[in-house]
């Protein structure tokens, strides 16, 4: 900006001096009598000075070239069309722009260009004829104009034309830009005059038309349904595509199995290797994407009724109408999502037709089906999603032996699997295929939302935790809402079948954005795999070295997640110890007996308790530091990683959120109250006023009133009950920190090698430190509140001491000793430094130097988990021993989810090679046929042929990424020449990766348990 500003002046004239030709009124070189050079072109780049006859001649076919035409009168350069530079000045069609000696007399004519909209003539060929039932008859309009390039406004007797550039100007600017037409054809209206919009036609309502059909034809051609793409090609029995619906418009995802089509319809492989033909589906709904009711007749249809993303909408219609959402959907089994579960069936936005849509994406983000919410998140249109979804790889269905096994993410799957084969009977009872598919189902509740469940839930529907599931996080479709909400202020605002069709086109345009860049996104993927498998499988290792005695029992244990009879969970995942309550317990324990009060007195209030308000408020203080946490990691490096930056971003989006609801339900309880502005660029900053914040800045903790004494009390007591157990919590979590450390310390030290590998480790061991000090800064921010909400002193011990690093310290039992081990501390679950912990008893005497004293564990240690009471050192050896196999069970899960991620990705990029190479295939079959039944080339057979070129360029494209070394790919995979092989290629590897655990099987009682 510095280099630009110093020349402003320069730039100045410079953009003044377009406004004048040195040459102005100088004899045109064309030598006519009185011909001066007085017309400029606005849009040539250098272009020269012209008289009126050379300009339009130069530009018969660039009419649409606004003429900047001399004013001798005003003196200055008059923006004109085309059609004013000369007398009965037209366009003039056919002959390649030089006029028809039989034209028809030119009439006025609206053409639109990306530069404008043009108020010009036309003069239509009249030599040119085709034969009808009446004789021979001149060219019609329309088709003169579609062969100049030229879109008409109409068929009968156009008036309004678009030029083809404008249209896919258009088409791009509605897909990525997400602007509405109304603003594209303001700016149209302005580029050709920005100060007399009145002079401009107005061609707002056929440019919708017009817009919308164009794209509608031009998918059509993209899909190859133009060449009957639903009939076998020469040579084959089947259709192209044998499970895809007759008609269908849509892109299914390259990297998703499609048997038939980019693997084969039969593959033998093991159960424990399926995750590399599983099909990863994600639910999720947006009411942003709304509908406000509008006047519509119903005569307008979409033009991609049923043949897109959206279902038939007779169909969606009447089962709308006729199917009643069942109480038993309304039962929630857990806590989380109460509101949008039992509200089901209840009318979102009063304003609204249609509140929302539910989308049904694959794990890559590639949009299967969208379903209009009329009245909420309903269970059965989830189900309506999933079905669209699967009906476009099923049609017709599959034999037993070529379906696919699938996984099903949804925020509230753990309700939603209780009646899913019910919903589909109900509403589907026809289709056999799907309650089959649905009856074998696994499913998962997505990252993002597990820790907003229950604890039960948290347990049973932890993806991480379940075999062949690879690191499907099932948040994929909530991606495409960044890319579809700015078009709802839009959308929301026309008729439901356009809506339908524009929706439809924009995604349409993300799902090819998607299929072309497919090699790439999971080149990038495996690599990012790979390296993690590798980090994983090194921290498994050293866990497993640490306790060979006990690996053997461990591996015996079942991996699988129950749920007992009486509700209790068992999982190896999780702690069994029932001596701490959770947060999450005690909240929930809280709302109830809230609640319940609320209804004794009649006054029940649905919104958020005072308990969950002030946990809310806990946990935002949470995320803050979070962020905090990290922006000062970014700080602290001397090259900060795009991804960390990426992680900053998300989690202040998730504080500005927070906050936002966190004090809607403040100002009911603190009505008077007022509150500073957020800072949405560093919400980390923003106080959290809950009761212990207002009492050490010596607020009232209630607004006032006759309750004010009752409601003071229990805002009080409500968060003395929470961050009680935040603190008990935070010593377990300081626990876990501590231990982490040690494996990632000692992992680096046996595992790495290589500069890029000490990089990773440093990255590693710098994260785990930096949790390790977050937990403990969380711990002490509990204790501080407890202090501030007066329920112990600032200096007492009891029951929550203040910790620093040191209270961390103890003798590490859990790694392999090397010498002088008794006399050292390794630094990694305790502090080196000298020095004594904070709790009274655990003094420690100096020690004097060139001696080593073996000093007493960390107060966090030697006590128990409930109100600092000391127990025996049998429990606490208890608690380290079930702390030590969960550890190594979640690090287990972790590695194998990597390593499933990693063979899933190799799959995955090898049927994206096939689908594109099927793609190419296919395409040339279409232009054999095209150029047979043409008898040679037209414009059909040469797009076939480019079709087919661009597939075939693609599929050689993505072979080079799958066998890119650089890209994490395995030496061996890639020579893989099938997809069997391919499975056999990655099964054998296996027995090779894992000798060391073939080789403890000596060392131990027992066989290891491979996945």
């Amino acid at each position: 900006m510095n280099e630009l500003r110093k020349e402003e002046h320069t730039f100045l004239q410079l953009l003044l001096s377009v406004h004048h030709h040195a040459q102005l009124l100088t004899p045109c070189s064309c030598g006519v009598d009185n011909h001066l050079w007085v017309v400029a072109c606005s849009d040539c780049l250098q272009a020269e000075l012209l008289c009126r006859t050379c300009w339009v001649k130069k530009h018969r076919t660039m009419w649409t070239h606004w003429a900047l035409v001399w004013n001798k009168n005003e003196q200055f350069f008059e923006k004109h069309d085309s059609s004013q530079v000369v007398k009965n000045g037209a366009l003039r069609l056919g002959h390649n722009g030089d006029g028809c000696l039989n034209a028809e007399v030119a009439r006025s004519f609206t053409l639109v260009e990306c530069n404008g909209i043009h108020a010009t003539a036309i003069a239509f060929c009249g030599c040119r004829t085709v034969a009808t039932a009446n004789g021979k008859r001149s060219v019609p309009h329309f088709k003169q104009l579609m062969q100049a390039g030229i879109f008409p406004g109409s068929v009968k007797y156009p008036k309004t034309g678009y030029t083809l550039g404008l249209l896919k100007y258009h088409r791009q600017q509605r897909s990525q830009g997400k602007g509405s037409a109304y603003n594209f054809v303001l700016v149209l209206q302005r580029m050709a005059d920005p100060y007399f919009a009145g002079a401009v036609p107005d061609i707002y309502a056929n440019f919708l038309a017009i817009t919308r059909f164009y794209k509608y034809l031009e998918i059509k051609i993209q899909s190859g349904q133009a060449f009957d793409l639903d009939i076998p090609l020469p040579g084959e029995e089947s259709r192209p595509y044998p499970n895809r619906p007759n008609g269908y418009l849509g892109v299914n995802c390259a990297a998703c199995p499609e048997r038939g089509v980019n693997m084969p319809f039969i593959v033998k492989l093991p159960r424990y290797l399926r995750h590399t033909v599983n099909q990863n589906i994600t639910l999720d709904g947006n009411f942003k994407a709304n509908l406000f009711f509008k006047r519509d007749d119903g005569s307008d249809t979409a033009l991609t009724d049923g043949m897109m993303y959206f279902p038939n909408q007779a169909e969606f219609a009447h089962l709308a109408k006729t199917y009643v959402i069942p109480e038993e959907d309304k039962e929630v089994p857990c806590k989380a999502h109460i509101g949008s579960i039992r509200h089901q069936g209840s009318v979102k936005y009063g304003t609204t037709a249609v509140s929302g849509v539910i989308a049904a994406a694959c794990d890559h983000s590639v949009l299967g089906s969208l379903i209009d919410m009329l009245k909420g998140e309903a269970f059965a249109l989830g189900t309506y999603a999933q079905r669209e979804h699967l009906h476009h790889t099923n049609s017709p269905p599959h034999q037993a032996e070529s379906v696919n096994p699938s996984t099903m993410s949804y925020d509230s799957y753990c309700s939603f699997v209780v009646n899913q084969v019910k919903r589909a009977v109900t509403l589907f009872p026809d289709e056999k295929w799907l309650h089959d598919l649905l009856a074998e189902v696994e499913g998962q509740i997505p990252a993002d939302h597990i820790n907003g469940h229950g604890l039960s839930c948290q347990s049973i529907w932890q993806a991480v935790y379940f075999a062949c599931r690879a690191h499907f996080h099932g948040e994929t479709a909530e991606v495409l809402w960044a890319f579809l909400n700015p078009l709802g202020s839009s959308t929301r605002q026309m008729t439901g079948a356009l809506r339908h069709d524009i929706i439809n086109f924009v995604m349409h345009a993300w799902n090819l954005l998607k299929l072309f860049r497919q090699a790439e996104l999971l080149a990038a993927e495996r690599l990012d795999a790979l390296r993690l498998f590798e980090l994983h499988m090194a921290v498994l290792q050293d866990l497993s070295r640490q306790h060979a005695t006990e690996v053997g029992g461990w591996s015996r244990l079942c991996r699988k997640t129950e749920q007992l009879a009486g509700g209790k969970i068992t999982s190896v995942y999780q702690h069994e110890s029932t001596q701490a309550l959770t947060v999450e317990n005690v909240l929930a324990t809280m709302i109830a007996a809230e609640q319940e009060r609320s209804r004794r007195n009649d006054g029940y209030d649905a919104g958020t308790p005072v308990a969950q308000w002030i946990h809310d408020g806990m946990s935002i203080e949470r995320t803050q530091s979070v962020t905090l946490a990290i922006v000062l990691l970014k700080n602290h490096r001397e090259h900060p990683l795009q991804e960390t930056w990426d992680s900053i971003t998300a989690l202040r989006d998730t504080v500005n959120h927070k906050l936002k609801k966190f004090r809607e339900r403040q100002r009911e309880i603190y009505p008077h109250l007022t509150l500073s502005a957020l800072d949405v660029d560093e919400p980390e900053l923003t106080a959290v006023q809950l009761p212990s914040y207002r009492m050490a800045h010596g607020h009232k903790l209630s607004s006032g009133g006759p309750d004010a004494v009752t409601q003071s009390t229990q805002l009080r007591e409500s968060e003395i009950q929470l961050r009680c157990t935040a603190a008990q919590n935070g010593i377990l979590a300081v626990r876990d920190a501590s231990v982490a450390l040690s494996a990632v310390k000692k992992t680096r030290e046996l595992d790495y090698r290589g500069q890029g590998g000490v990089t990773r480790s440093q990255r590693n061991l710098q994260k785990a430190e930096m949790m390790k000090m977050f937990e403990i800064a969380m711990y002490n921010n509990a204790r501080t509140a407890l202090i501030h909400l007066g329920y112990m002193e600032k200096h007492a011990v009891e029951p929550f001491p203040a910790m620093t690093p040191k209270d961390t310290r103890r003798k590490e039992t859990h790694l392999h000793r090397a010498t002088r081990d008794s006399r050292l501390f390794d630094g990694t679950a305790c502090d080196s430094e000298q020095g004594s912990p904070s709790k009274p008893g655990g003094q420690g005497k100096g020690v004097k130097k060139g001696k080593s004293k073996k000093k007493p564990d960390g107060w966090i240690w030697l006590e128990s988990l409930m109100r600092g009471q000391a127990v025996s050192d049998e429990k606490v050896a208890a608690y380290k021993a079930e702390s030590e196999r969960v550890q190594w069970f979640r690090a287990e899960a972790e590695m194998y989810r990597w390593l499933e991620q990693y063979e899933r990705k190799h799959a995955e990029l090898m049927r994206v090679i096939e689908r594109y190479r099927r793609d190419s295939v296919v395409w040339t079959g279409l232009g054999d046929r095209e150029q047979q039944a043409s008898g040679g080339l037209n414009g059909a057979v040469t797009y076939v042929r480019m079709q087919a070129a661009m597939y075939k360029r693609l599929a050689y494209n993505a072979e080079v990424i799958f066998k890119d070394a650089d890209s994490g790919a395995h030496h061996d995979w890639v020579s893989a020449v099938t997809f069997d092989e391919l499975i056999t290629k990655i099964d054998t590897w296996r027995d090779v990766v894992f000798e060391w655990m073939d080789h403890m099987v000596s060392l131990v009682a027992g066989p290891l348990h491979h996945y």
